[in-house]
């Protein structure tokens, strides 16, 4: 059984003093790591570096490097199974693993071992979108069952130069144009997204203009590079679609006249943070390869990395060896010298801990047909005098429920059907539209998606229109706070991971303290006849939510 380590250690706020031991177990979570072994017994090296220190992932991969003879972690799919397996068992805390399976000749699982043989992104390009989508779905399914859940893929580098050895003579890239490219990577995206694998786009800020490789060296592409080549970050940010990118170690003098993209403050957090707004986790490409290594001591590579706004550091240990007490000493020294600022490890492991959390969740999809997107503008446009051409929205406070119901099931049989149920009467003067909610909260603690979490909901009078609704099972009679410790544990987490994915959320509530939000901006219900009296989910559930993510400064009262 794993050692469950209070998720609060890894979201203490910055003020909450930090011990040693404490400061290099979220040091840790930092670190995706390569190790040798298909095989893995209690005393092979990754499991007492797995049993020492809660890491945040590692890296598989077929071939080598080092010895080209040997296999360095997989072999077939029956051994691929007991190693992930083997793997999560000695893990302290959830762990990513993680593996580089573009399709193509960038596959660490071959047709030759068992595995399923996926296209090159340029050969998928050639296919109709339902092909590709399958040969995707299949991928993705197949890194699911072998126990993978982060994929370093899809590449979204435009092939713009074709002379690049690493990009287009690798067959890696969709094609020259942000659109076909957005297209593909997209379909790759929903398709491991579905299967419970978290997708990596690389190479940030692209790497399809330029000459050479930096497994091998100093890349220059400031006369190559343009601005064309951040299109597909763009638009799949804008969609929300992105979990995590990846930085390349390119150099352009007019992004960063010092430094390459993985270790510059100006690619990473200015450019890729604050103009182009994602609010993901940051990953750099491997920091042992030459572009890197060559020129940067391991000290000036994780300060210059994690300073510069990455979150996560990946070490392959194929073209180097780096052990992870190497490493995490080197970074918690500099946090005690003060060269690395504490916020910066707090910050990583809040977004690293959201990736977590949306692991967790369980997709439970209520039925969402036309019928029901046009029963709910109907309402918007009833209660809130607004002519909308879709039903998102934009998230600025989430709201806690109970059901009322004491069981799963039933709760969702009453979230699922489109229409309001016949006993609502109390409601149903105001729409026919039937009551549901983003999430729905088991008693053991499981979190149920049901629908997406940019769509309206009907959950709480007079402010649909900019919440997300958290339903748990229980208050039973509708009056007894019983909501249990798992469920608060959950409701916390997935505050964490909703604020980190959409930063337009300022507030939290009950949804008893629903009336306080009359007579402010956010109130947009027209009928002043239209309430309802709530207790849920009682003042003690919503005041031990409020101290866990005291934090994140969520208000309960307008201001």
């Amino acid at each position: 059984m794993k050692l469950l380590l209070t998720f609060l250690l890894f979201l203490l706020p910055l003020q909450a003093e930090i011990n040693d031991s404490q400061l290099k177990q979220l040091i840790a979570r930092m670190l995706i790591v390569g190790f040798e072994g298909d095989r893995l017994e209690q005393n092979s090296t990754i499991i007492q570096d797995l049993k020492d220190y809660p890491m945040g992932g590692v890296i598989l991969f077929d071939k080598n490097l080092k010895e080209p003879s040997k296999t360095k972690n997989i072999i077939d799919p029956k051994q691929l199974q007991e190693l992930t397996k083997t793997l999560q068992e000695n893990a302290t805390q959830p762990l990513f693993i993680s593996i580089d399976q573009e399709g193509g000749k960038v596959a660490r699982l071959k047709e030759s071992q068992g595995f399923y043989k996926a296209p090159s992104a340029k050969e998928v390009a050639t296919l109709s979108l339902a092909e590709s989508r399958i040969f995707y779905k299949k991928q993705a399914q197949m890194l699911q069952e072998n126990g993978i859940d982060l994929n370093f893929a899809p590449v979204v580098d435009l092939s713009l130069n074709p002379n690049n050895k690493v990009i287009a003579g690798l067959e890696r890239s969709y094609g020259k144009t942000p659109k076909e490219v957005v297209c593909y990577a997209s379909i790759m995206i929903e398709e491991q997204n579905k299967a419970g694998v978290l997708s990596v786009l690389k190479h940030f800020p692209g790497h399809g203009s330029s000459l050479e490789d930096s497994h091998k060296g100093f890349v220059d592409i400031s006369d190559t590079w343009s601005e064309i080549e951040l299109e597909p970050y763009k638009q799949l940010i804008a969609q929300n679609k992105i979990d995590l990118i990846m930085t390349a170690h390119v150099f352009n003098k007019h992004l960063d006249p010092a430094y390459p993209a993985t270790l510059s403050h100006n690619v990473n957090t200015k450019l890729l943070r604050e103009q182009l707004g994602f609010r993901g986790v940051i990953i750099s490409d491997d920091l042992q390869m030459k572009a890197i290594a060559e020129h940067y001591s391991l000290k000036e590579t994780l300060t210059l990395a994690i300073n510069s706004g990455v979150d996560m550091v990946l070490f392959g240990n194929q073209l180097g060896s780096n052990t992870p007490e190497e490493i995490i000493e080197t970074i918690f020294t500099e946090v005690k010298e003060q060269h690395i600022p504490l916020k910066r490890i707090v910050e990583a492991n809040n977004r690293i801990e959201a990736l977590h959390t949306k692991q967790k969740i369980v997709q439970k999809p209520i039925v969402f047909t036309p019928h029901r997107i046009e029963l709910t503008k109907q309402y918007i446009k009833q209660h809130y005098n607004k002519d909308v051409e879709n039903i998102k929205i934009t998230p600025k406070m989430i709201v806690l429920h109970w059901t009322a119901v004491m069981g799963l099931e039933d709760s969702f049989k009453r979230l699922y059907p489109e229409e309001l149920l016949t006993d609502r009467k109390d409601i149903a003067n105001a729409s026919l539209l039937n009551v549901s909610s983003h999430f729905l909260v088991d008693r053991n603690g499981t979190i149920y998606q049901l629908m997406p979490d940019n769509y309206m909901a009907r959950h709480v009078i007079g402010l649909n229109y900019t919440t997300i609704g958290v339903e748990n099972v229980g208050g039973e009679g509708n009056k007894k706070e019983d909501l249990t410790p798992a469920q608060l544990k959950a409701n916390i987490e997935l505050v964490r991971y909703l604020r980190t994915k959409y930063p337009t959320i300022d507030y939290l509530i009950g949804h008893h303290e629903y009336r306080e939000f009359e007579d402010t901006p956010l109130w947009l219900e027209r009928d002043k006849g239209y309430r309802t009296k709530k207790a849920d989910p009682g003042d003690k559930f919503m005041n031990d939510v409020h101290s866990n993510v005291k934090d994140l400064g969520l208000k309960s009262h307008y201001e």
